[in-house]
């Protein structure tokens, strides 16, 4: 009879106890309700983080809501009268530009992504700041118009509001928001553009356990940020790419 050395015994008698409560375990959690599943409710507890599992296991930052880009323009008439646009969904707009594709362009993303990076970092700041950010960052010029307010002199506002790492990569992204606002207005309306100012759309829906309900359990919501000056160069082929995605979006100047 061949002998074993004590420790390939111990190790075997480890990894056979290991499987008895692996098993024991998954026999726990999967067995119908019963005495068996009441008797080992103290086991389940303990193997709990370990053995269950729930719908963060496949997506882990699943979204409460579907957010969108509203964007809003001025332009001044013939007259020289500021002219103020409806909101425009240019998130709507990016999508109905691939409707039918089943190999869709990433491309057509970009007011989501932009918006849900700007909207984390606003999130970020504290309720002064948040204020601030959703105000408007125009000023009066020496010649009795109008500029945009310079980016020092917002910083520096922010951080008397309180510490926040997140207030400079915010303004980034504010920045980033009103020239993708301009370029899109300006391909949208075929105006030159002198502001823009934009809102997050959310839109929730019905909670799984609704989901067959007719009624809409949650009420759509907006979060507005005020006018900011668009007083940047337009790049006449940057300008073209936003032209083409409006008249795939089914839009156009009007």
């Amino acid at each position: 009879m061949t002998s074993f050395p004590l420790a390939a015994r111990i190790g075997a008698a480890v990894c056979t106890l290991l499987v008895a409560v692996y098993a024991l375990m998954s026999i726990s959690f999967s067995a119908p309700p019963g005495g068996f599943k009441s008797a080992t409710s103290s086991l389940r507890q303990l193997g709990s983080p370990y053995f269950s599992q729930s719908w963060n296991v496949f997506a882990p930052h699943i979204l409460k809501a579907d957010i969108s880009l509203e964007i809003a323009a001025q332009w001044r008439d013939e007259a020289g009268e500021l002219v103020e646009s409806d909101w425009l969904n240019v998130t709507d707009l990016e999508l109905a530009a691939v409707d039918g594709q089943p190999l869709p362009s990433r491309a057509v993303k970009q007011s989501w992504n932009l918006i849900r990076a700007y909207n984390s970092r606003f999130l970020e700041l504290n309720d002064e700041q948040r204020e601030y950010v959703q105000d408007t960052f125009i000023e009066r010029d020496g010649d009795g118009g109008f500029q945009a307010r310079p980016e020092d002199e917002l910083k520096e506002d922010l951080y008397a509001l309180g510490e926040s790492g997140e207030a400079f990569r915010l303004l980034r992204y504010d920045y980033l928001v009103k020239e993708y606002a301009t370029y899109l207005a300006t391909a949208y309306f075929g105006e030159d553009i002198e502001r823009v100012r934009w809102r997050i759309y959310y839109e929730r829906p019905n909670d799984f356990a609704h989901r067959h309900d007719p009624e809409q359990q949650f009420e759509d919501t907006w979060r507005s940020f005020g006018w900011r000056q668009a007083d940047d160069r337009i790049f006449p082929d940057a300008l073209e790419a936003f032209k083409r995605l409006v008249e795939r979006g089914g839009g156009g100047a009007r």
